[in-house]
This record gives structure tokens, C-alpha cells and sequence, in this order.
């Protein structure tokens, strides 16, 4: 088996896999791999097009016949109050005549390392299977709220602020650019958008799509809220699907988005949206029982440190201390081994390399959620590949929960 970045003109084929393995439609299939390849190049829709060079393949041992491939795409994102890089993964296809023969797994260990080798924090991707990516050093990262709300029970808060729609003609980007901008800080693991990621902005036509963006300003005209919704029907309601984009910046905008979705009450019973673990509106909301509020939690995607010095090196501790991390990475081998962590004022002062006695001992993949934020050092009790040799509190300086949500697939 021979693994390696595709060709120019494999393009192509890449792109009739994902089509194949997501039941997806090719809609350029009538053209040349030539073809594909220009129009790509020419009108890149997805940073994914960007970066088509970042496919990486497995191949039969004559150099052609393409088994398995998945995409590696760059990004970066907010961690600690720093702007880190992270690789998304997607795309992952294997066509089914070559599953099980390890294509996948082979990709992995030639881009693993290669992600470091890149100056890569993190590595991000939406799992088929949790059980098989644990095998390459991710777990579980981000988890998110879904909330079904019924319109009519939700507390009507006055609002001084105005709305634009976005609709042909209305110049509305940076307005929605200044929300997310600072959406999107608030927490760990978030994509920091750039140009590529805003082009919707401008194709954006409600009345010929059905799917409605409106920007909320206050008195100032400061943009404090952004909502993209769409009309569904939802266990037999008609609901206001807010899912895709509920932004805001302050408990203004967040109040301000809900008085608008209360405004179409007549039309529609429900609101659907996600909301990150930490927003909590148990004691927001009067009225929970008889179907007035519903929540589900969901674990939205896996998280991979791939670069562990880098990453503590930006974590954000709680007062001043040390720590010694003893971590085991099998793919990476620069992650392998203690490091010696010193933190003044929440801040790192230096990470070495050390041979004494470990605080803790870590998998990459424990390491991995758990310096990001998923945990409470009171939860590793549950964490079997977690071990702490010290006092509780001095691992909890380093390893606490923090605000966590993604909201961008790859």
C-alpha cells in the first residue's frame, strides 16, 4: 500500500469517492479531471477546495488505484485566548470493494505526523465511530444543547435595538463578521472564520432559499445578535429551525434573538437552536413543564492535541504552580514523555522536558479533552486512562472545565 498526498489530476476520483461513501451527488461528472481541477482552482466554495492539495490518499501498490482518502484542512481556532492552528478532518471515504483493508489507518499515520510537522495545535473531525478514531488519539471534545422552546411560553423581554434582514443588496457582513468574531473567542475549540467561510454573505437570497438571516443592533448600533432559521415541521409542530446559526455577543443579543423568533408565535409553535453546555436557562425560562422546553445534550465531535508542548504552553491555569505531565501518544512520537509545566498568574511561564516523578499520567486522548475543558478534575474517577499521582488540586490548577463549543464541520 502506498500513502501519500494526491496528484492534480486525482482530484477527481476524491471527489466521486465522497459522492459515493455520503450518498452524495457528483454534478461534475461529465467533466475532465482537468476540469475538475480549473473549476476548483477558478471558484473554490469551501475551504476544503482551497486546500485540495491537503487530500490524502492510500493507493494499491501500483501508484493508481485509489482505496481510501480523507481530507486534512486548515483552520485555526480559539484555545486559552490564543489564536492556534487546527486541522479538520473530512471527506474520510473508502469505496466498499477496499474497506477493511486498513486505507484509512494508513492515512492516519502519514498525517498525523505531518499535521505537527505543519505547526498544528489541534486536530478536530465528526466521527462515523468513536471507538475506531480513539485508535489515532482523538475523543470526545465539544458537546452542545439542542433546545426545542414553545414560542408562546417564552418571557417577552423588551427590546430597543433594530433588525436587518439579509436579503440582496443589504451590506450586512461585517455587522454578522463583529458577532461571530466575538462568538466565536467565548470558546475553546471554535473556528475562527475567514473570507472563504463568509461568501454565503453574499449568495444570500431568503425569499428565493427560505432560509432567513436577520443581524440585531442595539440603540448604538453595535451588532449584538445574528439568526439564520428556516421553517420545518418537527414531531408533528411547526417550528423555526435556528439550529445552523444563533450568535451573540451579550445577554442583550441573546434576549433580543428570542423576541424576534416570539414575534412569528402565530405562525409557528416551536423554536429549535443550540446553545453551548454553559449557557444554562433553567432560571431563564418560567415555564418547563407540559412540552414548553425540552433539551437534549449532544457530543458534537472528537478532539486531538497534536501538538502537546505547543498546546501548554498557551493553556490557561488557575494561580501560580507547577505541574509534571507524563503523556503516551502513539502516533506522534514528539508528544511522548514528561513535561514539566510552570504557571504564574494563570499564564504559563515554561514548559520543559523533565525525568521526574509524574503529577500525572495521560493517553493523548485523556490529555486531549481534558486540557481543553471537558472535564472537572472531580470526573477522573471515571477517566480509566486518567491517572493522577498528586493532590487533586494541584492537577485541577490545570485541568478544569472551560466553555467548549464548535459549531463548524469539516
Amino acid at each position: 500500500m502506498i500513502v501519500r498526498t494526491i496528484r492534480p489530476e486525482e482530484l477527481k476520483r476524491v471527489q466521486q469517492f465522497c459522492a459515493l461513501a455520503f450518498n452524495g451527488s457528483f454534478s461534475d461528472s461529465a467533466l475532465s479531471p482537468a476540469e475538475v481541477l480549473e473549476k476548483t482552482i477558478r471558484q473554490p466554495e469551501s475551504r476544503q477546495d482551497l486546500f485540495w492539495q491537503s487530500q490524502w490518499a492510500a493507493f494499491a501498490d501500483d501508484d493508481r488505484t485509489m482505496l481510501s482518502t480523507f481530507t486534512v484542512i486548515p483552520y485555526r481556532c480559539h484555545f486559552d485566548g490564543h489564536d492556534v492552528g487546527l486541522m479538520g478532518i473530512g471527506g474520510v471515504a473508502t469505496l466498499p470493494q477496499y474497506r477493511r483493508m486498513g486505507g484509512v489507518r494508513a492515512c492516519f499515520e502519514k498525517a498525523l505526523p505531518d499535521m505537527y510537522a505543519k505547526g498544528a495545535a489541534f486536530s478536530y473531525l465528526y466521527p462515523f465511530s468513536t471507538a475506531f478514531y480513539r485508535k489515532f488519539g482523538y475523543e470526545l471534545g465539544c458537546d452542545r444543547m439542542l433546545y426545542k422552546l414553545r414560542l408562546s411560553a417564552l418571557p417577552r423581554m423588551e427590546v430597543s435595538g433594530s433588525f436587518d434582514l439579509l436579503e440582496p443588496g443589504a451590506a450586512l457582513e461585517a455587522d454578522i463578521r463583529a458577532v461571530e468574531g466575538i462568538w466565536q473567542r467565548r470558546y475553546n475549540l471554535m473556528i475562527l472564520d475567514g473570507d472563504i467561510e463568509y461568501q454565503w454573505v453574499a449568495k444570500a437570497d431568503p425569499f428565493r432559499d427560505k432560509e432567513y438571516t436577520y443581524v440585531y443592533r442595539d440603540e448604538q448600533g453595535t451588532p449584538k445578535g445574528v439568526v439564520t432559521y428556516r421553517a420545518m415541521t418537527d414531531e408533528g409542530d411547526r417550528a423555526l429551525d435556528a439550529t445552523r446559526r444563533f450568535s451573540f455577543v451579550d445577554q442583550e443579543g441573546f434576549w433580543a434573538l428570542l423576541h424576534l423568533m416570539t414575534r412569528m408565535e402565530a405562525d409557528y409553535s416551536h423554536l429549535l437552536v443550540n446553545l453551548p453546555a454553559d449557557v444554562q436557562l433553567g432560571a431563564l425560562l418560567p415555564e418547563w413543564s407540559f412540552g414548553n422546553v425540552r433539551c437534549s445534550l449532544f457530543d458534537c465531535g472528537m478532539v486531538r492535541v497534536i501538538d502537546a508542548a505547543q498546546v501548554l504552553r498557551c493553556c490557561r491555569t488557575r494561580g501560580d504552580g507547577d505541574l509534571v505531565i507524563e503523556l503516551s501518544d502513539g502516533q506522534i512520537a514528539a508528544n511522548n514523555g514528561r513535561f514539566h509545566l510552570c504557571f504564574s498568574n494563570g499564564k504559563t511561564t515554561s514548559v520543559t522536558r523533565t525525568e521526574a516523578d509524574a503529577d500525572v499520567s495521560l493517553t493523548i486522548q485523556e490529555f486531549s479533552r481534558l486540557i481543553c475543558g471537558r472535564y472537572d478534575i472531580a470526573d477522573w474517577v471515571w477517566l480509566p486512562d486518567a491517572r493522577c499521582h498528586c493532590a487533586p488540586e494541584k492537577a485541577a490548577s490545570v485541568f478544569y472545565r472551560k466553555p467548549m463549543m464548535i459549531t463548524r464541520y469539516f
